[in-house]
């Protein structure tokens, strides 16, 4: 056995590189090793294949492995005597020290000090080593922690041709096992038992196969949680990261209980700790879903629309923290196996948001010249020296920008931009096709964006929510990326009608108008939607209501049909009667209606008093001059037209908001 041990054995070439200096150092200043990592990694099969090592070159060697040994100092000395006296061994080995508890302390403080020096002690455990270690000065440099992680691509697929699977399976297995040795075990011995399970990505095998879930978290958990363990285990896998509050509002737990559950996961080896909150091992996470979703659907349609509900709730509140609720919204999007697919989420879970600074200037440049040209980059210059707050970035868990979004906002009456011709198409195209922004509105430009599309929908839907007074989102997407078109598409955003030709390269639009469905609608919709592993469910989004008019001929209606409004055979002729503002059999009266509400409405709101008297004087009081109506609203002739055109145009606003975003009249 130690022989095929030895055959067999793949990678952690610098982890024996060290134990073997380690080992053969008469002068070593360390004795200790502390090999951690989460269950699966291979710290047994590290230590078995040392062991053997080191007694093929006659040294000594003990092995106390504490699952099955009682965690007190006469068991752990009954284990070690049993093989022989423990003075006498060069090398003891020490399995499963997640499981010594208080013993611990017991080995720093009275067993190690009592050991010969010629002694190396080799510890393989779930967890790191104890504070106290670290911060005693005698074992500052006595001890040494190695955090174990998996293996690599090339080591994982050595593994699997040595064990025989086919070529053709190598790569999906690999994918499938995210490194972790025991996942490679169990995909291996499952194709060769029930003749694969393997889909066509990586991740599908679990989804096909419920018991090799089940027994995966079996091994890494090596215990059986509690109801309430449990949920916080499901919470962690839906979740991009977790916190006390998210346990708490999503289980409806007291604080001291989410207080105790947080401390429990993050106790856990396959537990890692980001700014945002705790996250999983990505297989762990397939795993808890798989499982939650075979043995109990409802329970995952319950836990992911509070999540989503949660997530969107603190989110639109625009208080602190805004890009990870952000990212966490559109993570939970991941769940559904259409998404998934559509793009790489690998490590979405530990990217962190945050607004440019100065000195990333160079780095978003760089990025945006790189994968949109020359020109783009002059242009997003221009962008930073007028709104440097629309520069965004995502960075991974070692700092590295994976990507960058460039979304400035632009206000109606904007004169302060750039020469950016996508600009000016957009509000044009707001201008004449649809509904101008208001004068509080605002168009959220996603310009460019550059890297990982996912982390361009994070910020995009961050975006969506925090902006101000966003009537109309429209969002950029060269020819090239392909992952963000179908996320943009998956999350409703609507492809838009023109494509332009920017920077040097085609690029189209995907539009979304929040005053038809505002943010909260929108998400609610989508995490109902999402549900549904099925494309064509995901995909059935409303069609965007499409105005009967231009805005240029719309005014001009409005103005006619205003002139005689109390001209039933005029009014009867007029274009607005063939758009959604009235039944399509309504007649004259019926649209009288809606021209006088438009006016009531118009002095209901702030500062419009005036304007709706002018309205109301010149045209529903009865026919009269325009001279005899400036008298009437004792306004000079000049500042009486001045209010009556933008009367009108007010009115125009507001029935085409009417026409757009309120349900059809029957």
């Amino acid at each position: 056995m130690a022989a095929l041990r030895g055959e067999f054995f793949t990678g952690r070439v610098a982890e024996l590189r060290l134990l073997r200096e380690l080992m053969h150092n008469k002068v070593r200043g360390c004795f200790m090793l502390w090999l951690h990592g989460m269950g699966g990694v291979g710290k047994s099969t590290l230590l078995l294949r040392f062991a053997d090592e080191a007694r093929s070159h006659g040294s000594a060697v003990r092995t106390v492995d504490m699952r099955c040994t009682d965690a007190t100092p006469d068991a752990f000395w009954a284990a070690l005597t049993a093989q022989g006296p423990p003075e006498e061994a060069q090398l003891l080995l020490i399995d499963s020290a997640e499981s010594l508890g208080s013993l611990e302390r017991w080995l720093r403080e009275e067993f190690l000090p009592r050991m010969p020096t010629h002694l190396l002690v080799v510890v393989g455990s779930r967890r790191p080593p104890e504070t106290e270690w670290r911060t005693d000065p005698q074992w500052w440099h006595a001890l040494r922690s190695i955090r174990l992680s998996g293996m690599s691509d090339a080591e994982a697929a050595l593994v699997l041709r040595n064990r025989g699977v086919p070529e053709m399976s190598v790569a999906e297995i690999v994918r499938a096992s995210h490194g972790l040795p025991l996942a490679l075990a169990l995909f291996a011995d499952d194709r060769e038992t029930s003749a694969g399970t393997v889909g066509p990505s990586g991740e599908r095998d679990l989804y096909n196969s419920p018991d090799l879930a089940r027994e995966l978290l079996k091994l890494l958990l090596r215990e059986t949680p509690s109801a309430a363990r449990t949920d916080a285990l499901q919470v962690l896998a839906l979740a991009r990261a977790t916190t006390e509050e998210l346990l708490r509002r999503t289980l409806d737990v007291s604080a001291a209980e989410a207080q105790a559950l947080f401390a429990w996961l993050h106790g856990l080896s396959f537990v890692h700790s980001t700014a945002a909150g705790l996250t999983p091992h990505g297989l762990v996470r397939e795993a808890v879903l798989v499982d939650l979703r075979w043995r109990d659907p409802e329970k995952y349609e319950r836990l992911l629309r509070r999540l989503h509900a949660h997530l969107t709730e603190r989110l639109t509140r625009r208080t602190g923290g805004r890009w990870a609720f952000g990212a966490g919204l559109a993570y939970l999007g991941r769940a559904n196996s259409v998404v998934r697919d559509a793009a790489d989420w690998n490590g979405a879970d530990r990217l962190q948001l945050r607004a440019a600074r100065p000195e990333d200037l160079p780095t978003v440049l760089d990025a945006i010249e790189e994968e949109h040209g020359a020109a783009a980059r002059g242009l997003a210059r221009q962008w930073w020296d007028r709104q440097p707050s629309a520069f965004i970035l995502a960075e991974d868990d070692r700092g590295v920008v994976v990507g960058t979004l460039v979304a400035p906002c632009l206000e109606p009456g904007a004169t302060n931009l750039p020469d950016d011709p996508v600009a000016h198409l957009a509000l044009k195209h707001l201008a004449d096709r649809s509904s101008p922004l208001r004068r509080t509105g605002r168009l959220l430009l996603g310009r460019w964006s550059t890297g990982s599309a996912v982390a361009a929908c994070f910020a995009l839907t961050t975006l969506w929510a925090t902006t101000p007074g966003l009537a109309v989102s429209w969002t950029c997407v060269a020819q090239h990326q392909k992952e963000l078109s179908r996320l943009l598409g998956l999350y409703d955003q609507q492809p838009g009608d023109t494509a332009t030709r920017a920077d040097s390269e085609p690029m189209s639009s995907f539009v979304w108008d929040w005053r038809r469905v505002p943010f909260a609608r929108w998400a609610e919709e989508l995490s109902t939607r999402l549900l549904a592993d099925e494309p064509a469910l995901l995909s059935a989004v409303a069609e965007p209501v499409t105005p009967a008019m231009p805005w240029p001929e719309f005014v001009e209606a409005v103005k006619h049909a205003y002139q005689n409004v109390s001209e039933p055979d005029q009014l009867a002729h007029s274009a607005l009667l063939r758009t959604r503002l009235v039944a399509s059999d309504a007649g004259p009266a019926a649209l009288r209606q809606v021209l006088t509400d438009t006016v009531l409405k118009l002095r209901s709101q702030p500062g419009q008093r005036q304007l709706a008297d002018v309205l109301e004087i010149t045209y529903l009081g009865g026919p009269r001059s325009q001279q005899a109506a400036a008298n009437r609203a004792a306004l000079s002739f000049s500042t009486y037209r001045r209010r009556l055109s933008a009367s009108l145009v007010t009115a125009a606003e507001l029935l085409r908001d009417r026409e757009l975003y309120d349900p059809v009249p029957r």
